[in-house]
């Protein structure tokens, strides 16, 4: 079994490093990648530990970077990348680009247009948000969504969950709530482009979580002849049976390679497990073989 989608608290996570490797031991994964948002610092952190006191499996360098593209934002997954050359490329790149700066600007912003079109919150002050340790869309997801009064002001799927919240109304740009987030960010070519020169892989993970992509085929056949995808994640903890399924054979009539992950959060994502998703994904080692 294999998890190749994960996060600590090097980014977004709330486990620290050994908990998350305990974890994958009493699992008895097989394969594991650590995959924080935009920095491999749990990798390099991993040269200070002995790393088999932990965890028995095979480890994957990997990190999934946020990046522009069309306009919006989306998400590549890099793997088997040298470490010195990212940890290089990530600390010059993002040096004035901090996660603390960027979501205090980004919690002022998306707070103005939720009132803009009617919705509910408390004074902006009353708010608890640690921009060091939160997503920004989170915090205020949660807060409009504890006041009923705000259902009636949105569409019905408004709060369904939070990937709809910020994929669909957030991250469109025929959104009601989109910001434009891509000079804060690479753009997909640069994104790649490092990933290649540090002698990695590339893969598109979550594909069916951007809700503005109206053929999935089409949006990954575009990025490849564009750029060169190595893979596509077949797995994720928000795909059911169908789109699993429609992905392997997607890839094995396109000659993608395959990867899958739960994209665990620990508590930060309560409802997904580190391995399992949200109950049964369970990756078997056979669809990544062919490349790990």
């Amino acid at each position: 079994m294999i998890d190749l989608h994960t996060h600590t608290i090097y980014s977004d996570g709330s486990d620290s490093l050994i908990e998350l490797l305990e974890k994958a031991q009493n699992l008895n994964l097989n394969y594991l990648s650590i995959t924080d948002h935009d920095n491999c610092n749990a990798h390099i952190a991993m040269r200070d530990i002995d790393v088999s006191k932990y965890f028995k499996g095979k480890i994957i360098p990997g990190i999934e970077i946020k990046c522009a593209y069309q306009g919006m934002l989306i998400e590549v997954l890099g793997y088997k990348f040298d470490i010195d050359k990212m940890k290089k490329w990530t600390d010059e790149y993002y040096i004035d680009k901090s996660r603390e700066k960027l979501q205090a600007k980004y919690f002022v912003d998306l707070y103005n247009r939720c009132k803009n079109i009617g919705l509910i919150l408390p004074d902006i002050e009353n708010i608890e948000f640690n921009p060091k340790k939160e997503w920004a869309s989170v915090v205020l997801f949660n807060t409009l969504k504890s006041n009923p009064d705000n259902y009636s002001k949105v569409p019905n799927d408004f709060f369904n969950d939070f990937d709809t919240f910020s994929k669909k109304y957030c991250g469109d740009k025929k959104g009601p709530l989109f910001i434009d987030k891509t000079a804060d960010y690479p753009s997909v070519k640069e994104a790649i482009d490092i990933i290649r020169q540090c002698g990695g892989l590339v893969f598109l993970p979550h594909v069916y979580i951007y809700k503005w992509i109206k053929d999935i085929d089409l949006h990954i056949k575009t990025l490849d002849k564009l750029y060169k995808i190595d893979g596509v994640e077949c797995f994720h903890s928000e795909f059911d049976e169908t789109k699993i399924n429609h992905l392997i054979e997607f890839c094995k009539e396109n000659n993608f390679l395959m990867s899958g992950g739960s994209d665990y959060h620990g508590k930060n994502k309560p409802n997904i497990e580190l391995g399992s998703g949200k109950g049964n994904l369970r990756i078997e080692d056979k669809y990544v073989q062919e490349w790990i």
